[in-house]
């Protein structure tokens, strides 16, 4: 994965951008770690990939070639980068430029605002239909975002579903054709900057540290129960 980091103003843009899926390994957690420590002083982060495709989630080919150890640390680094990103004390806008599926979509809710393009592109957590047992710490991110009527039935059937119909269940926030989605992150993102930063900061905080603490401290052990390691 190549994460580029882009500062315009008051915004860093980081663009994901590998030339094919987008795809999360341990390599792309390292990169999405130090790049928010780069950010520096903005006054907020916009998460972007290419045209067509925001990330298609974690990497399968490592998924399947991993031994359950190997599986242990990566799902671990991914819960607890997902999380950082939910916890960003500044705001953070996700202008999923095409395809947000399974990974991708979690970014895009770990979002404070995520902008969905128009088009043929699907989004959805499908980790049930690839036989992937739902992790706590994805849950607790999809409690805050999912309408309450939706979440079951998206999850337990791993649907992957439409933009438009993205927005309607929670998944994202926004619809834009995909030439206006970054346009469309940049006005949100100034928006919420325009708030007074500490206030921002603390009541997000108030919001999601409870459930993002109570799920990352049984993470472990979750995983290796939903790993049959325990």
């Amino acid at each position: 994965m190549a994460i580029t980091l882009q500062r315009d103003g008051d915004f860093a843009h980081l663009s994901m951008d590998d030339g094919k899926a987008n795809a999360f390994d341990l390599g792309f957690f390292t990169e999405l770690d130090a790049a928010l420590d780069d950010c520096g002083d903005a006054a907020a982060v916009i998460l972007r990939g290419r045209d067509g495709m925001f990330s298609g989630g974690l990497n399968l080919k490592v998924l399947q070639g991993s031994t359950p150890e190997a599986l242990l640390e990566l799902l671990s680094r991914f819960g607890r980068t997902m999380h950082r990103v939910w916890l960003e004390p500044r705001p953070v806008v996700a202008a999923c430029t095409g395809h947000s599926v399974a990974g991708g979509t979690i970014l895009a809710m770990a979002a404070d605002h995520a902008v969905a393009a128009r088009g043929e592109f699907r989004w959805g957590l499908n980790e049930t239909a690839i036989g992937m047992v739902m992790p706590e710490w994805i849950l607790a991110i999809a409690r805050a975002n999912v309408r309450a009527d939706r979440y079951e039935d998206l999850i337990l059937s791993g649907a992957l579903i439409s933009p438009e119909a993205a927005v309607e269940a929670g998944f994202a926030d926004e619809l834009a054709d995909p030439a206006d989605v970054v346009a469309a992150a940049e006005a949100k993102a100034a928006a919420l900057a325009a708030l007074p930063r500490h206030a921002y900061a603390a009541t997000k905080r108030r919001l999601r540290a409870a459930a993002s603490e109570a799920s990352l401290a049984v993470m472990e052990a979750d995983l290796r129960a939903a790993l049959g390691m325990a």
